[in-house]
Order: structure tokens, then C-alpha cells, then sequence
């Protein structure tokens, strides 16, 4: 990731030896090529022929020596190292960058302390996997990174042998703080939410894109086991119930002495009513006590039984703080709208919003939705826009347009597009395991050079869908000019649980929510299944109109496709409203696409979806098996 290059800081970073057994005189010989735009230099190709650390062999290239020399202004400064992986650190393994893999080489100017890590020639026993540079659940707000300029470069890349721990391996890439190693940390998994922890080996994690979470902090348990000889306070019966006896504590008797009791001398009192202290006292020197050593067993016998049943008793208590955790998503809102007000996110976000557009279905009063280029003339909306209007073979009985630039409510600026009323694709309901509501367009090609061009594609902006935080929907509600819209996103473990909120807190308009529930009953108990991942959900104004729209998360990656919501009309404020709203994640329909393009032997744009993924790996690596897309069976 971050590589020290020159400078005064080059003493913080351990250096490489020069001979040394990571260097093993075995055969090997692979190219790549590295490009410093900034400098304009566009392409420079190296030929590895000796295994080691890629700073090494970037050093065997002449340009790259040259680099600091080129400017005055550049020494001291450090260097970034941008692979199709993500950003890698100066000790990544040379064997691992791919064959003919273009790096990207930045000059920026503050220094790094990253320490080295080892390579040896071992080069069929690594994996790599990538770690986003911004925590994930509980952890957005803790300093994951050593360095906090990395946080903007991202996700890293990191490398590890197949049988060491992930925790090592986090230790061994040296960009990580020690909050990472000190609390208790996991890794998830950004497309499917899969836990791994930090003791677990990296073998299982080739390729996959992962966020570093915090795990809640439990409160401290109700009661302490002590098991030893000299305290044991806690005897436990076969069900989990517990009797509290004072067999080894100082105890005063009625009469006020204070005596320490001794396992020659003890037994559990009796709670018979009128029994004189003097009895039980009497009683107490002539029963001995049982072997201690017996009980101490049977309390470690049953000891784990009692955990489980104060686990499963902390359980039911989480479990009714829900509403306190929709509280929280409510006060977070306000972050969250203030993170996506940053001038380099709106920016971004107006970039990307470009490629978003009207689609306009002419003659059917009403109808009318959002949607964005997917890649070259194609166009991602949802299929419940056009309904009636479509025969089986997916041949439009109406015309449909597409509208780009509709972002002046005069109408100046804008660029509309013809559609061909053949469909590249559209499912429609249940297919196979997944819902789906999507179509793809294909724009006429442009009549004259006058013709603006079609945006760039989304495609290779994907990313995996968050598991909670903040995220951002841009289209036209309402049949409006562009607009965005931060919005947060509700797990599905507490889905029921918010839209019950939202029942109980517009209480005057119960009768009407729960007739438009009623009407898509069978949608709405799809949805608020937990766990279920055909959809992600969240509030939002947009309603009608914006179908289609594109779900952005915090770093600008589009990872779902707004699709509706349970929608009813307020009488009192006169407005339509919603309980909960949906997208359908990016990447099942594009699942879904690459089966049918393949059911239809349609290799012209099964290639361009191809090409187009190859400019994400890890949308690449994901969709396709090899040159094989993945099968959805």
C-alpha cells in the first residue's frame, strides 16, 4: 500500500537484505507493467526473473529509480502501489501480481511507518484478499489503520500464506493499528455478511472483499463463577437454578460472633421457622461437611449449562433493545446526511449521476421510472415499468425513451434516446431462488456525430451491498428533475421491528397502512424475512417515478437498484407515504443476466460484460468462474 520510497523517514522502514533465502535460485519469470500518471508515465513494462517482494522488483526498472530524480519537489516523498487487487504494500510478493497487471504508482507526501513482511518461495502457497480501508459495523468511527492518509486509498490488498491466521497475516501487511489485534475484531464479508475471525486460517479467503467489524462489547456477566478450593459461593442445580450459601465466608450467628467457618465445620442452614440459632449452631458442629472436592466437580459440570442459560437470557434481552437500536439508526441519520454533504462525495456522486436517466414509456398514463447505463447503450431499470406492454418473446408494444441531463426544470441540456423495443433481457417474479424486477434496454445508436454521447456505464463502478450505514439514491421521483438522496440502511434483523415503529408512530393512518401491507402481503412478508438478502431496505422519499434508480454507497460504488416500496396516502398531510422502500442487489441481477445471455448464446454482449467486469476485479472474480459465468443452481 503505502511504500516508502526516499526521505527522511526511510530509518522508520525496515529494509530489505540484499542476499537473502526469500530470494531462493529457482525459475521464475513473469511480466507486468507500472504507469506514474502523474509524471506522465503512461506504460513501463518490467520482467521479474527472480521471486521476491514487488518494491524489488519495481527496483530493477531504470524510470522507477528515476522517479524522485524527475522533480526536485519529489524527495522525501513516499510511494503508493495500486494493483487490479487494490493497493498493495511495498513487501507483496512479486509472484502474485498477475501476468501483464498494469500498476498504478502514486508520489504523495506524507510518510509511512509500514514495517516489512516475509516472502519466500513458496509461490503456489499464498492467497490474497481484500480489506476495506473504513471500518464496518461498530468500528466506522475507530482508527483501523495505522496511518490515517490511507483511508482514502482503498480497499488494500493483502497477501498471506494459506495456513496462517488471518490475524498474522494482518500483523504481517503492517498498515493495521493495534485497536485491530487488541479488541475484539472480526472480518465480514461485504457481498454475502459472513463472520470471519481473527484466529481463523486465510486459506478459505482468496479473492473475497472483506470490512473490519467490532464486535459489541457484552456486558460484564451477572455472576462470576469462582471455582476454586479456597471461594466457591455458587452451588447449581441440574435445571441451571442457583441457591446462594455462605460456605466458606465469615458469617455472624445471632449471638454476634463473627467465627470464620471451616469445611470441618459446615453445612447449609435450615430456614425451619422458629429454629434457635443455638440449634443450628449445635447442628452445624455435629453434621461434617461433605467433600468439598465432590461439589467443586459438580459445579464444573454444570457450569457450562449455566452459561447457556445466561447467554440465551442476555439474548432475549438484546432482542428487546431493537427499538433502541432504531433510535440509534435515527440519531446516526444526521452523520450520515452530513457525509454524503462532503464537497468530494457530492462531486463524485454528480460524476457518476450522469450516467443516471428518465425512462419514459410513451402512451401508458402514469408510468414512468428511473434508470442507468449499465455499460456502452445499455440501460438497467425495473421491469414492472412496462407491464402490459410487453409480448413473451420481450418485444415492446410501445415506444420507450430515455432521458439523460434532466437536471434544469426548464428542460435545457437534455439529450433523450430511443430505445429498441427488443429487451436484451427481463425476469420478472421468482426465478429460481431469487426475486427479480429488472429489464435491460439497448439504446438506437446515434443517428449523427451531433448526437451527445451515452454516459459512461456504471458496471465497473460496483460494489458489494454494505451490511448497514449510510448509502445514497440518485433518479427522478414524481417524473422530477435528478435528484439525491442519503438514505440508512435498516438490517434486515429489525426490519419488522422498524416497520412496526413506523405503524405505532402513524397511528391516524393505521387503517390505510395496513390495507396497502394487505395488498402486496406477499411482497411485504418476502421482504421483512431476516437474513433475506433479495433485497436491501431503508427509507427514502422516492417514490413514484424513481424505480430504477441507482443505490450508491459512501464510497461512490453502486451495489443495488431502488425497486419499490409499500406505499399508501396520507389523508392528513395529503401526501403518499411508505412504510419501508427496497432495492434488489446489483449483483444478483447480474447473475441472473450473465445466465441469460448465455441461455440465448448472445457472445457479443456476454463478452462486453466480461470486458466491462475485468474493470473490477472483484466484480469479475465474483460474477465469473474463470471464463465461466457462475452458476446460480
Amino acid at each position: 500500500m503505502l511504500n516508502h520510497f526516499t526521505g527522511p523517514m526511510a530509518a522508520m522502514v525496515k529494509s530489505e537484505p540484499l542476499k537473502s533465502n526469500i530470494y531462493p535460485e529457482t525459475e521464475h519469470c513473469h511480466s507486468f507493467s507500472f504507469s506514474c500518471p502523474t509524471h506522465k508515465i503512461t506504460k513501463e513494462e518490467i520482467t521479474c526473473n527472480k521471486p521476491g517482494t514487488i518494491l524489488r522488483a519495481l527496483e530493477t526498472n531504470d524510470t522507477f529509480m528515476e522517479l524522485n530524480q524527475m522533480d526536485k519537489t519529489l524527495k522525501g516523498k513516499d510511494i503508493v502501489i495500486k494493483s487490479c487487487k487494490g493497493y498493495i504494500v511495498k513487501h507483496f510478493p512479486c509472484w502474485l501480481i498477475k501476468e501483464d497487471d498494469l500498476l498504478t504508482i502514486e508520489m504523495v507526501t506524507f510518510a509511512t511507518d509500514e514495517t516489512a513482511g516475509d516472502t519466500d518461495e513458496e509461490t503456489d502457497n499464498y492467497v490474497t484478499f481484500s480489506i476495506e480501508t473504513t471500518g464496518g459495523k461498530n468500528t466506522k468511527s475507530k482508527p483501523i489503520l495505522r496511518n490515517k492518509h490511507l483511508q482514502s486509498y482503498g480497499p488494500l490488498c493483502i497477501y498471506a500464506k494459506q495456513k496462517k491466521e488471518v490475524k498474522k497475516a494482518l500483523r504481517n501487511d503492517g498498515c493495521f493499528s493495534n485497536i485491530v489485534f487488541e479488541q475484539k475484531c472480526q472480518l465480514s464479508e461485504r457481498l454475502t455478511g459472513s463472520k470471519v475471525s481473527m484466529g481463523q486460517i486465510a486459506k478459505k479467503l482468496n479473492g473475497r472483499n472483506f470490512e473490519i467489524c467490532l464486535t459489541k462489547h457484552k456486558e460484564e456477566k451477572e455472576t462470576k463463577m469462582e471455582t476454586s478450593d479456597s471461594t466457591i459461593k455458587t452451588i447449581v442445580n441440574s435445571e441451571g437454578d442457583t441457591t446462594q450459601t455462605s460456605l466458606f465466608d465469615p458469617s455472624p450467628d445471632s449471638e454476634g460472633d463473627r467465627t470464620q467457618m471451616t469445611p470441618s465445620t459446615l453445612t447449609t442452614e435450615t430456614s425451619d421457622v422458629g429454629e434457635s440459632s443455638s440449634r443450628r449452631k449445635q447442628k452445624r458442629k455435629s453434621n461434617p461437611m461433605p467433600d468439598h472436592g465432590e461439589i467443586l466437580t459438580i459445579l464444573r459440570n454444570q457450569f457450562d449449562d449455566l452459561v447457556k442459560q445466561m447467554e440465551s437470557r442476555r439474548e432475549d434481552s438484546q432482542k428487546r433493545t431493537l427499538p433502541e437500536e432504531l433510535d440509534l439508526m435515527k440519531q446516526e441519520f444526521g452523520k450520515i446526511r452530513q457525509k454524503f454533504s462532503e464537497v468530494h462525495r457530492v462531486k463524485k456522486l454528480i460524476e457518476l449521476g450522469a450516467s443516471v436517466c428518465q425512462v419514459i414509456v410513451e402512451g401508458v398514463q402514469g408510468v414512468q421510472g428511473t434508470g442507468f447505463v449499465l455499460f456502452d447503450n445499455y440501460i438497467l431499470t425495473n421491469a414492472h415499468l412496462f407491464g402490459e406492454t410487453l409480448r413473451k418473446n420481450m418485444q415492446l408494444l410501445v415506444d420507450v425513451s430515455v432521458k439523460f441531463n434532466y437536471e434544469n426544470p426548464n428542460g435545457s441540456d437534455v439529450n433523450v434516446i430511443k430505445a429498441k423495443t427488443l429487451l436484451i433481457d427481463f425476469q420478472y417474479g421468482l426465478q429460481g431462488k431469487h426475486y427479480m424486477d429488472y429489464a435491460i434496454l439497448e439504446m438506437e445508436p446515434p443517428k449523427n456525430k451531433k448526437q451527445k454521447k451515452v454516459p459512461p456505464g456504471l458496471l465497473r463502478e460496483y460494489g458489494p451491498v454494505p451490511a448497514c450505514g449510510g448509502a445514497c439514491l440518485i433518479g427522478h421521483p414524481g417524473g422530477l428533475v435528478k435528484q439525491i438522496e442519503p438514505i440508512s440502511i435498516i438490517g434486515s434483523e429489525i426490519r419488522e421491528e422498524a416497520a412496526n415503529k413506523y405503524k405505532r408512530e402513524n397511528g391516524h393512518a393505521i387503517f390505510t397502512i395496513n390495507d396497502a401491507v394487505e395488498e402486496n402481503k406477499k411482497r411485504y412478508e418476502e421482504v421483512m424475512q431476516e437474513n433475506k438478502d433479495d433485497f436491501v431496505t431503508y427509507n427514502t422519499s422516492f417514490f413514484h417515478g424513481s424505480s430504477g434508480s441507482p443505490v450508491f454507497d459512501d464510497l461512490g460504488r453502486v451495489f443495488g437498484m431502488h425497486t419499490g416500496g409499500f406505499n399508501y396516502e396520507d389523508k392528513r398531510t395529503q401526501s403518499t407515504q411508505s412504510v419501508l422502500e427496497y432495492a434488489l442487489p446489483l449483483f444478483t441481477i447480474l447473475q441472473n443476466f450473465v445466465i441469460r445471455l448465455k441461455e440465448d448464446n448472445n457472445q457479443a454482449v456476454l463478452t462486453r460484460v466480461q470486458e466491462e467486469a475485468q474493470k473490477n476485479r472483484f466484480l469479475f472474480e465474483a460474477l465469473f468462474n474463470g471464463d465461466e459465468p457462475m452458476d446460480m443452481s
